[in-house]
């Protein structure tokens, strides 16, 4: 429905500005305010993953533990990017304001970025993998009713 396209859209900024980010690194200013969206835009997915979550039959029934047991990786997943995320944007600003055009980010020394870079980027598949699997997932009509599958679960 409307909350999944809305997920899969905030995933899709994401993706866009993960693509494009590089290509801004002249302009300090627009880079800066592409890292703001992007973040913003990961801390509401989480946000509407979690309303999601709280609108399911599952939570309401008071099992929390089985939403957590059954979807712990794409939170885990999903905070460690956003904190990877916050962590590449601080320091690739750092490395970058008020240095001249001229400036070239990936100069020897600078390999913990480079590393941060790259987990970064590796991160961004994990979290694309696993928010999508459980958008689809939240779909099914078994966590939004009283169910077979749910007292199996339960049991």
């Amino acid at each position: 429905g409307v909350i999944a396209t809305l997920q899969l859209t905030l995933m899709l900024v994401d993706i866009v500005i993960n693509t494009a980010s590089e290509h801004f690194r002249s302009s300090e200013l627009h880079l800066l305010v592409m890292y703001i969206v992007q973040d913003v835009a990961l801390v509401l997915a989480l946000i509407i993953l979690f309303l999601v979550f709280f609108n399911t039959y599952v939570f309401k029934a008071g099992l929390v533990a089985l939403l957590i047991r059954k979807f712990v990786a794409t939170i885990v997943v999903t905070l460690i990017y956003l904190a990877l995320c916050l962590a590449l944007h601080v320091w690739a600003m750092k490395l970058r304001w008020g240095k001249d055009k001229t400036f070239y980010i990936w100069d020897a020394g600078k390999d913990g970025y480079l590393i941060l870079y790259v987990c970064q980027r590796a991160g961004s598949v994990l979290y694309y993998f696993f928010y999508k699997r459980t958008t689809l997932r939240l779909g099914d009509p078994n966590y939004y009713k009283d169910s077979a599958w749910l007292r199996e679960h339960v049991n």
